[in-house]
């Protein structure tokens, strides 16, 4: 409701008629208050205001009821914004376990640990590899005289020789000893008997002089003759050129022909000697190492001459004997070490003796030289017992057992033996990882195979089949070690 302004009120009171006056000024003094009126009545409502500024959003209401309306729900509405992150969720169950992950790479080697206990002594290693060669020794002294050759074929019979000169009469022998008496005769007996002995006489003249026969000669041929001194043996009178028939053949005088032979039995004994006990040397080979062991048992372990085949001792050769070890025999490898390499122009699975560069292992003795075939031979016969290590080194390679297959040995490796005959996992059991570090395909490592077997014929190997190169991160190598063999 409008109120009426006390300004109005008070002109109306002095525009009175009872003051005139106040009409005619232009502003009225003010007069004094007066009292208060009563409330007016309310006026009419007014124009409506022009409308006032937004509120500020008030609280939000309580959720209204879900109500269900038979009529189809209209079009979905407009994704909302991405509320904030709600509280989190209550653990789930456990998944399943998730496929093993690709191997990684080899770590850096930890801090080495504090240092442990000596533990027990270990079995005598196997030899080291061979040294270089020494310089030539001085020229040893002559060997022992052969044994006596078999007799040679019957000659033919030759022509009657011419006769020879008529010798000249003998010097008078000496008186021999007078013969014990005979039994007493008589006239009569001494008669009689001379009657009978004249009777049986018959005197007939004078003939030539027959011919003289000659000994049968001994003769001995220059490819016969021993390479002893003889004539050390002899004495001054011995010395002399032996006799000799119109056909130029010796006669073997009896002390000459008695002295060659105490020489040749001589010289058998000292060689029998030798066989029974052997010293060692290139004169005085053993069999094999473990003959040599029970003819000198003090001897330490080193390198030894051996001739498996005790023929002539110029084929002999020296070894190693490992007589810690039950006597072992050992050979050594021309070429033992192969170094690391991708070979990338090779073939998996073909043989090493077929790379551009390979070749098939051969064997040496302590001095460098090749061992024959037919020593080798006689070594496997005296032998019950052989064996032999190789060494893989490995770049993400495998040797033998695969760790990332569930240890297949589809990749390990086959080995030739010296008869042959292919060697692996699945045809034979006498080859053994002693340390498989190439079996889990990671950085670089090495496997240790050993071939211990009675089967002597495998051994030495010759040669060895690789399967596991060809990728980009792959490199092997390999050493091949000595051969020992045990009698």
């Amino acid at each position: 409701m409008n109120q009426i302004s006390p300004y109005v009120i008070y002109r109306n009171q002095i525009t009175g008629p009872q003051n005139k006056l106040c009409n005619l000024l232009p502003v009225c003094p003010q007069g004094q208050d007066g009292a208060k009126g009563e409330r007016g009545e309310d006026g009419e409502q007014g124009e409506a205001g022009s409308p006032g500024p937004t509120g500020e959003n008030g609280p939000p209401g309580p959720p209204g009821k879900r109500v269900r309306s038979p009529r189809a729900l209209g079009p979905p509405g407009k994704t909302g914004p991405v509320g904030p992150q709600g509280q989190p969720g209550k653990p789930g169950t456990e998944g399943l376990r998730g496929l093993p992950g690709s191997v990684g790479e080899q770590g850096s080697p930890g801090p080495a640990g504090q240092k442990g206990p000596p533990g027990p002594i270990g079995p005598a290693g196997l030899p080291g590899l061979r040294g270089d060669p020494g310089s030539k020794g001085e020229k040893g002294h002559p060997g022992l005289i052969g044994l006596i050759g078999p007799p040679g074929e019957q000659g033919e019979k030759g022509d009657r020789g011419l006769p020879g000169p008529q010798g000249s009469n003998g010097p008078k022998g000496e008186t021999g000893v007078q013969g014990p008496p005979g039994p007493p005769v008589t006239m009569l007996l001494l008669l009689t008997t001379s009657a009978k002995l004249l009777q049986n006489v018959t005197v007939v003249p004078q003939g030539p002089p027959g011919d003289v026969i000659q000994p049968l000669p001994i003769q001995r041929s220059p490819k016969s003759k021993r390479s002893i001194d003889a004539s050390k043996l002899l004495s001054e009178s011995d010395m002399e050129m032996p006799a000799s028939d119109a056909t130029g053949n010796e006669f073997l005088m009896g002390s000459e022909g008695m002295e060659e032979i105490f020489g040749s039995l001589n010289s058998l004994r000292q060689e029998i000697e030798t066989i029974r006990f052997p010293l060692g040397t290139q004169d005085s080979p053993a069999r094999t190492c473990q003959d040599l062991h029970l003819s000198q048992p003090d001897y330490k372990d080193g390198e030894y001459w051996i001739d498996p085949n005790q023929g002539c001792s110029r084929d002999s050769f020296k070894v190693f004997c490992n007589f810690t070890n039950g006597a072992e025999t050992c050979l050594y490898p021309s070429t033992s070490i192969n170094t690391m390499s991708s070979w990338d122009k090779e073939t998996p699975g073909s043989w090493y003796s077929q790379f551009a560069t390979g070749s098939k292992f051969s064997y040496v003795d302590s001095t460098g030289e090749p061992v024959g075939v037919v020593q080798l031979g006689f070594l496997r016969l005296l032998s019950v017992q052989a064996r032999q290590n190789l060494t893989y080194h490995c770049h993400r390679s495998v040797a033998w057992a695969d760790r990332t297959a569930k240890n297949n040995y589809k990749r390990a490796l086959h080995l030739q033996g010296a008869n042959d005959e292919e060697l692996s996992y699945e045809t034979s059991p006498y080859i053994k990882a002693l340390v498989d570090g190439c079996s889990y395909r990671k950085g670089f490592d090495r496997t240790v195979l050993e071939v211990n077997t009675p089967q002597v014929e495998h051994l030495p190997l010759l040669d060895i089949k690789v399967s596991d190169f060809g990728e980009s991160n792959q490199q092997f190598g390999f050493e091949v070690g000595p051969v020992c063999f045990q009698g």
